[in-house]
């Protein structure tokens, strides 16, 4: 005959695997009163409710009169649904720390709620494609998070985006983000003392550094929400002011310069003022909405945007 401490696990086991459990029959099969199991399930719901590690608990179903796990109402099922879509869209993992993510995610609600996220996901978790790149980035992820966090020295070496080189650099990271298909991360460069954009992919090796803390002045702090909302690439490049008129609908502009003002129209076009970063990023983007755009100010974009359409069109006579 078991213990109690057996059919105490006994219970959970089945519990974790998914099972329904009616009082009334484990009593008759482990030959003890329904009060017996109605103290075994008081203590694994306080068990549970103590572990804010395991993100289940236990509840009962007045219409099976059944007892079973479900996920902590930290995430719902809509909220795993849409956080799940946006990981296949992306492609920024490979498969298996893809298909990881989404199981520990998917761990979080019931196993009924987990069905329905699966039928619905199915067809691009059979067909995601991750990036050519294949190697593990979450460690990586963790570590530069880590530094930023403890604002630790790291001395890495980073490939070369055009050769097979690599070379050897001493950073203090300040910020890493995601932008289409990438991570990056911004760094304090210690030799040149000026900040660099880095595609985390691209560091080969990493460690802490023995150099200690550079002391930068106030005002030269990255300041990581600013530069953000002026930026359309992942690089960083002289702030400029631009004024230009857009012609559809004007939340494609706000959507992507969280800073700009609508400061008038011009019949159908409406005309916005905005500050953004400098880069190659922000000419691509404004050639991209063709004839939607039409950049005012300041001169040297307006040439630079000219000479480029006039490269393209020699492109294709």
């Amino acid at each position: 005959m078991m213990n109690d401490q057996e059919r105490l696990l006994t219970i959970f086991l089945r519990l974790q695997a998914g099972a329904h459990l009616r009082k009334k029959e484990l009593a008759d099969e482990f030959a003890v009163s329904e009060k017996t199991i109605q103290r075994d399930l008081a203590l694994l719901r306080d068990f549970l409710a103590s572990q804010l590690h395991i993100a289940s608990e236990l509840v009962y179903s007045r219409k099976t009169n059944s007892y079973a796990f479900q996920g902590k109402a930290i995430f719902n099922k809509k909220d795993i649904l849409v956080i799940a879509k946006i990981l296949l869209e992306n492609r920024a993992l490979n498969q298996e720390e893809n298909e990881d993510l989404l199981r520990n995610l998917l761990s979080l609600v019931s196993r009924e709620e987990q069905k329905e996220i699966e039928q619905i996901i199915g067809s691009e978790k059979l067909n995601y494609v991750p990036l050519s790149d294949q190697q593990n980035r979450v460690d990586k992820i963790w570590d530069l998070s880590e530094a930023i966090r403890r604002e630790n020295v790291m001395d890495i070496s980073y490939q070369s985006p055009y050769t097979q080189t690599s070379k050897e650099q001493t950073i203090l990271p300040v910020s890493l983000y995601y932008d289409s298909h990438y991570f990056y991360v911004v760094a304090y460069q210690l030799k040149h003392e000026t900040y660099i954009t880095l595609r985390v992919d691209r560091i080969l090796s990493w460690k802490w550094s023995n150099q200690p803390k550079p002391i930068i002045p106030y005002r030269d702090k990255f300041r990581d929400g600013d530069i953000r909302n002026q930026r359309v690439d992942a690089f960083m490049s002289k702030k400029v002011k631009l004024e230009l008129e857009f012609l559809y609908d004007p939340t494609i502009v706000l959507d992507q310069f969280p800073t700009a003002k609508i400061v008038g129209e011009n019949g159908e076009w409406t005309r916005f003022k905005l500050e953004s970063q400098h880069t190659p990023g922000l000419k691509r983007w404004l050639l991209g909405q063709g004839e939607a755009v039409k950049v005012l100010s300041p001169q040297v974009l307006v040439d630079d945007l000219k000479e480029t359409i006039r490269e393209m069109m020699e492109q294709y006579k």
